[in-house]
């Protein structure tokens, strides 16, 4: 079902359980936050369950444990499920019945589905679920559908996005005509958790200059472009190890016509990053130690301590070594050199392993 259906059914007294799927995450989070509301709109009691971790067997076990419990106040039960591990979902093309511990969710699931007091809000993540295309959904997405409702969370299309930009600017008491509305989306892309909170800055800058029309030339004063925020996601994919993001940005720098020496800068300087903490770390350093040492803000430094805590200084070593193999590639060659960047992010990935 589509978003607006999914919020058709909240003005209702809905129970069930839905899978959201999709890249758009600014819509999850807004129908969320509807459905909250309504359930309960003075108090959020909702439960939240981690899948991390957690074979698929176990993750059913525990929502039908939560589900289970009598209600004190007799009000609709909300529980959100995310984080879970899909690999467990693996399905033989030959032997498709034969996974036990998918079968045994999809049980709990379809039992879960009669609870009429109880809704489940199982959130996915692109890059860990794959849903396959709207003409041919996945064999997993075909699976789960036969025991839950599933909501498709696409991208909008620049026309709604630049309809949706302008009722923002609404809301914040200004004017931003067509065309400006169209340029922040070419501009900063088409995220609409980055859009929303680039719309809130432009909002603020413009009144507080005594305006109320927003221009091109604000968007291009304040706002930050769509090469800046891709290279900050590709840097943060590439520290957490996650490669299908990393791809997947990747690809959309590709069509921005970024230039492969800064992405290929990017790479490099969270591998030195990682490399450096990973030898303060082996050398006994806590983490307010490694913040005065490197000069990282504390966030940053507990996501590089974290990574670095589960790689090996060999597997760095090699990493670092491929790295500079690939620049020095890139350096020496005048024509487009995305493949070697792309081939890079998968030998980078096999470093994981060495130990």
């Amino acid at each position: 079902m589509t978003p607006t259906e999914f919020g058709k059914l909240i003005k209702e007294d809905m129970h069930g359980v839905f899978l959201f799927y999709g890249e758009e995450q600014y819509l999850k989070q807004h129908y969320l936050s509807m459905l909250k509301k309504k359930i309960n709109p003075d108090n959020d009691d909702s439960v939240s369950i981690s899948g991390e971790d957690l074979a698929l067997t176990e993750l059913g076990q525990r929502i039908m444990d939560i589900a289970s419990m009598p209600s004190m106040d007799m009000n609709t039960r909300l529980v959100i499920v995310y984080d879970v591990d899909w690999s467990y979902a693996k399905i033989d093309k030959e032997k498709e019945k034969d996974n036990e511990d998918l079968a045994f969710f999809e049980s709990c699931i379809s039992e879960l589905s009669s609870f009429d007091d109880t809704v489940v809000i199982i959130d996915t993540r692109p890059e860990h679920f794959n849903a396959g295309t709207e003409k041919k959904p996945s064999k997993l997405l075909d699976r789960l559908n036969k025991v839950l409702s599933s909501v498709a969370f696409a991208k909008e299309t620049p026309a709604k996005l630049a309809v949706w930009v302008q009722k923002h600017f609404s809301a914040h008491k200004l004017n931003a005509s067509p065309v400006v509305c169209n340029y922040i989306i070419t501009y900063c892309g088409r995220d609409m958790t980055t859009l929303s909170h680039e719309i809130t800055k432009l909002s603020a800058y413009v009144l507080q200059n005594g305006r109320d029309t927003v221009t091109e030339n604000d968007v291009r004063t304040v706002s930050s472009s769509v090469n800046e925020i891709e290279t900050f996601d590709f840097s943060n994919a590439i520290l957490k190890g996650n490669s299908e993001r990393a791809f997947s940005i990747l690809s959309d720098m590709r069509l921005h016509k970024e230039k492969p020496e800064l992405i290929m800068g990017s790479i490099i300087s969270v591998y030195n990053n990682l490399f450096t903490v990973k030898t303060l770390l082996d050398s006994g350093m806590l983490l307010p130690e490694i913040i005065k040492t490197t000069g990282m803000r504390e966030y940053q430094a507990q996501l590089y301590t974290s990574r670095a805590s589960r790689l090996s200084k060999k597997g760095l070593e090699k990493a670092m070594e491929l790295c500079h193999e690939a620049d020095i590639k890139i350096k020496s060659r005048s024509i487009d050199c995305y493949d070697i960047i792309d081939i890079l992010l998968i030998k980078l990935s096999m470093t994981d392993k060495i130990r």
